[in-house]
């Protein structure tokens, strides 16, 4: 069977919700699974559509807090008793970071790989891999227990989340000048490659031979590339071009592959695989090593590019590492990024930078990077038999493009080089290759570093520079009272004769700004000569990187050394002091600094209580949660500043003293089903959601500092209660502009609206879980709720606040753990000391267009993306519906032509900027062992649509059309006597009812084999006569909307008979 349409919430979990107002680039998916990571500490989190949506405290952690920030890139849970070893540096980030943990795939696994380094690494990892050039172990540590080990060990330095990295994929020989190398006799003969990636295939001809040794470190079971990546780099490192008759022949042909397999069959690996990979090559006296892998940077130094740093230094080696394959500024991939790294960008044959190849500067520094260029488009090489990437251009032969491709090439001359001279270093021919790279006019050092590799010339050159770049380093605002910075620029000289060099700048910086102190050397034979390399950021009038190059020409013979300046924008020294509740400077808490300008998410700490960071002039949010006392006793006190205009240097002290306790007490004896206490914050570049997650709210402390922030702030106090009789209490308040300093309500049956909630049984013998969201009539929401058991069918009372906020109701029904139907009603306003009435789970169910509170509705436009995500399930009261099923389709036609299809009820699709006719067909059915009704649902819908300028999603002109027939608890009717059905039309976007212009209803007694027309009354009311021997009614509606579009709704046993 199918996977349920809307994830799975698990009974008793804290639920959040998705802001109720605020655009996204892409909104909520509607349709998509959940998925359950459970952290390192043992707490769960649970997803739905990516999104984090519960938190529940792991074994024996029961009454642990949870701290939660959400932005555009990242969503970090962290429980309270990892907060201050995050923020020290001792712990990865990222093991708390839900994106990544599923983007890793972590999120089903019972264990999460780690690498742990320090002395007492060996003594956690007892089962683990040793990495003895991190000085570090990875190794696979159980969820909940691994923590407890970790935190109790001694002499463990960090403890790594162990991620993964991939393959990056995304003319070309004599283009960087091997063949005039093979002239000269240079082949790569006696040279050991590395080709750390999928494994190679040896037995494809161009590669028959070539390989000398192999190991495999992934956990695929053999050595055998099933992918086909490393073959095909392999093959342009050293492929002999046999297959082709010589057309495809790799750069040194000559040259014998190490084959290091360290990712799967599906070219992934984890960062532990990919060490050991390199520290078999090092060992195994590789003389170069290919990386065409990588991923995302941090500032730092992490395990892998320490392990380059530490290999290189202590074997020679050279590591040739893809620089990624991202295609903006300050994109540069770990482990590419490494000092010691010869990184490699991608051009096409014209020299061009590839759109996809990542740019510097580095992240953190800004140093330049990548090293060199070389081609990376559409490259031809050895296609693996057994190979998934790419297509067959020519027999045995595949085109890829990607930093992976390029990377390679370089690989290969690096080869070529070390055979010409045996002699040298990793960093060497690092220099070689670097300072003879042939420049793109039109690109800066950032885009390309020297140049795009030139083996003809390398070959020939004897002057290296040291090193092969120059940073200049940051020079702080003002600029006004700049004093140049001198950088020594060594030219060595590797041949046997002196060399006089003529020295030239190359820049598009204003004049002066970089200057050398002399425009000629001569250094000696065997030896070295120094200029010195001066930048002056008091030149000029306009912040931010400048990059140029210094060429020493003599003769042919030129070598060219990339330096760079970051000229600052305007900064300041920002120093926070933290004090604990006595007043005094505390190590115990964990600080924020988010960027409302532009987006910037700093997390400084230092133990003393007392951080300065330089940050950009501009607006922040300040966030500092302070820590006091232990489990039975703890003290959190939440310090929030919305609105830090940082304009000059200054310090700001967050002191606990200022704190308020938090003390909600309920209309009657009820007991705390969660205490939510946080903001949001709204910002051009997405903003920020905050929460502090609790079962006891005396525990959480809190207190405004500074300026409020009115129209992007929006501060939370959300209670959820539940007294024995099992009613439900929702308590919640969303001050504007501000962080209340301390928050007291006790709260009256007078302060509260009251909802009579009934639920209906459409399956015998379910359980179903309730969910109530609260949400900001005004500002933005970041929301968490939680999950009470309600007997189906069944009724019972909730009552919740009214002043400021809005309610929304989650019905699930489940099937002992398994969950089989969710239903989601929209944003309800209530008024104090009034009864209302909401329905759940009761028929018919089919398509409804329920305005959610997000903008596009259920199918829209957004760009040249097509979303179509419709809740075919909802039920009699417009709560938008989805359920398990046990086939479903969805196909998509443009101009009467089928473009894009999915074995899904949802879907979303690429489609061209015109404007263009389409039509969408959808198909569900549900297993008939579960559902009596609705079995099968099927929709089409006609509109028109055209590319979508802006961030805004734009909802597509179409409607549903519900049937609201009075029904008994069953879902029943009576057979035998006339019956009306109410027919109407709900707008997608906006859920507004309207009347169609046409209308055509058919009737089904016989599950839609046979079908007869229905009268209908003013395009609103189809009469149906029941027949006696019948037991259900199918419904089959066509209407015209009053925008031109047509649906057409087919439900089978929409309802059924009672005699």
């Amino acid at each position: 069977m199918r996977r349920i349409g809307v994830g799975v919430v698990v009974m008793g979990l804290v639920v959040a919700t998705a802001p109720a107002a605020t655009a996204q680039a892409r909104p909520r998916q509607a349709g998509l699974p959940t998925s359950t990571i459970t952290l390192v500490t043992g707490d769960q989190v649970v997803l739905q559509g990516g999104e984090p949506k519960s938190v529940r405290p792991g074994p024996g952690r029961d009454g642990m807090r949870f701290s939660v920030h959400k932005t555009a890139d990242h969503q970090y849970v962290i429980p309270a008793d990892a907060i201050t070893a995050v923020g020290q540096g001792r712990v990865d980030r990222r093991l708390f970071d839900l994106k990544t943990l599923q983007e890793f795939g972590y999120d089903k696994r019972a264990t999460v790989p780690l690498i742990v380094t320090g002395q007492g690494a060996n003594r956690v990892a007892t089962t683990g891999r040793a990495l003895p050039s991190v000085d570090g172990y990875a190794y696979e540590a159980a969820k909940g227990e691994a923590w407890q080990n970790l935190t109790r060990a001694r002499g463990v330095s960090k403890i790594w989340l162990d991620g993964k990295r991939k393959a990056l994929l995304d003319h070309s020989v004599p283009q960087i000048g091997a063949p005039a190398a093979w002239d000269a006799g240079y082949t790569g003969a006696g040279i050991k490659v590395a080709v750390i990636d999928t494994g190679v295939d040896q037995t494809h001809p161009d590669l028959a031979d070539r390989e000398i040794a192999e190991a495999n470190f992934s956990d695929a079971p053999d050595n055998v590339d099933h992918f086909g990546h490393g073959t095909h780099v392999a093959s342009t490192v050293a492929g002999t071009g046999a297959k082709s008759g010589g057309k495809y022949r790799g750069v040194a042909s000559g040259a014998q592959i190490l084959d290091a397999k360290v990712l799967d069959d599906f070219g992934g690996g984890l960062e532990s695989w990919i060490i050991a990979g390199m520290e078999w090559a090092a060992e195994q006296g590789a003389d170069v090593a290919n990386m065409s892998l990588g991923g995302g940077d941090t500032p730092g130094v992490d395990p892998m590019e320490e392990a380059v740093n530490n290999l290189s230094a202590e074997y020679g080696t050279l590591f040739v590492i893809a620089a990624g394959n991202s295609g903006s500024d300050a994109t540069i991939g770990s482990p590419g990024s490494a000092d010691a790294a010869l990184t490699v960008g991608a051009v096409d044959r014209d020299d061009n930078l590839a759109p996809f190849s990542s740019r510097g500067p580095r992240v953190g520094d800004g140093a330049i990077k990548p090293d060199v260029t070389a081609p990376g488009v559409e490259i031809v090489a050895a296609l693996h038999a057994d190979g998934t990437i790419g297509p067959e251009v020519e027999p045995g032969y595949t085109a890829l493009s990607g930093t992976s491709m390029a990377t390679p090439h370089v690989a290969g001359a690096a080869a070529l080089l070390a055979q010409q001279h045996p002699d040298y270093t990793g960093a060497q021919l690092k220099a070689v290759l670097s300072g003879s790279a042939k420049p793109h006019p039109d690109l800066t050092a950032f885009e390309q570093g020297s140049g795009r590799v030139d083996v003809a010339r390398a070959i020939t050159q004897t002057v290296v520079s040291e090193p092969t770049s120059v940073s200049i380093g940051t020079i702080q605002w003002p600029h006004d009272d700049d004093v140049p910075v001198g950088k020594p620029l060594t030219y060595r000289n590797l041949g046997d004769a002196d060399v006089t060099l003529a020295l030239t700048l190359d820049t598009d910086a204003p004049e002066g700004m970089f200057t050398l102190s002399t425009g000629e050397v001569t250094v000696p034979a065997g030896g070295t000569a120094e200029v010195t390399v001066t930048g002056d950021a008091g030149v000029g009038d306009v912040d931010g990187y400048y990059s140029a190059a210094v060429t020493a020409t003599a003769g042919d013979s030129v070598t060219r050394t990339p330096v760079a300046l970051d000229r600052e924008v305007e900064s300041y020294n920002l120093t926070v002091n933290t004090l604990d509740s006595t007043g005094a400077p505390t190590a115990e808490y964990g600080l924020l600094l988010y960027g409302i300008d532009s987006p910037r998410f700093l997390t400084p700490y230092d133990e003393d209580g007392s951080i300065e960071v330089r940050v950009p002039k501009g607006t922040y949010l300040l966030d500092n949660a302070v820590f006091e006392g232990g489990e039975a006793d703890q003290r959190i006190s939440l310090l929030i500043q919305p609105k830090l205009v940082v304009d000059k240097d200054m310090t700001v002290t967050t002191d606990a003293r200022a704190a308020k306790p938090i003390d909600v007490t309920p209309p009657a004896a009820a007991e705390l089903l969660l205490g939510d206490i946080g903001y949001s914050l709204i910002t051009d570049s997405g903003g920020l959601g905050s929460a502090f997650l609790t079962d006891d709210l005396s525990r959480i402390w809190t207190a405004h500092l500074g300026e409020a922030l009115p129209g992007q702030f929006t501060a939370k106090i959300n209670s959820q209660w539940s007294s024995a009789d099992g009613s439900y209490y929702g308590l919640a308040w969303f001050p504007q502009g501000a962080m209340p300093t301390g928050f007291t309500k006790v709260v009256t049956k007078k302060d509260v609206a009251t909802i009579r909630a009934d639920h209906g049984a459409p399956t015998p013998g379910r359980t179903g879980g309730k969910v109530v969201f609260p949400s900001p009539t005004e500002g933005d929401g970041f929301v968490f709720g939680v999950e009470t058991p309600v007997d189906l069918p069944g009724q019972r009372n909730e009552y919740v606040t009214t002043d400021g906020v809005q309610w929304q109701g989650m019905l699930n029904q489940y099937n002992g753990e398994d969950q089989e139907s969710q239903l989601i009603s929209p944003y309800h306003v209530y008024r104090a000391g009034k009864t209302y009435r909401t329905s759940f789970n009761h028929g018919v169910f089919s398509p409804a267009f329920t305005n959610d509170g997000f903008p596009g509705g259920w199918i829209y436009r957004y760009a040249n993306d097509l979303i179509i995500q419709p809740p075919l399930f909802s039920d009699a009261a417009g709560n938008a519906g989805f359920s398990l099923t046990e086939s479903a389709s969805l196909r998509l036609y443009r101009d009467g032509e089928l473009i894009g299809e999915a074995d899904e009820p949802s879907a979303y699709f690429a489609v061209p900027a015109e404007d263009s006719e389409y039509r969408v067909v959808v198909t569900a059915n549900r297993p008939a062992d579960v559902f009596d009704v609705s079995s099968t649902v099927s929709a089409e819908w006609t509109f028109r649509s055209a590319f979508v300028e802006g961030n805004e999603p734009a909802p597509i002109a179409a409607s549903a059309i519900r049937f609201t027939p009075k029904l008994d608890a069953a879902n029943s009717a009576p057979a035998g006597v006339p019956f009306l059905v109410p027919v109407s039309l709900q707008r997608n976007g906006n859920g507004a009812a309207d009347r169609p212009r046409s209308l055509k209803v058919e009737v089904s007694y016989d599950e839609g084999r046979t079908w007869k027309r229905a009268t209908t009354i003013l395009n609103a009311v189809a009469v149906l006569y029941h027949p006696s021997g019948a037991d259900s009614v199918s419904l089959r509606a066509t209407a015209t909307t009053r925008d031109g579009g047509t649906v057409t709704e087919t439900v089978l046993r929409a309802y059924k008979l009672r005699k």
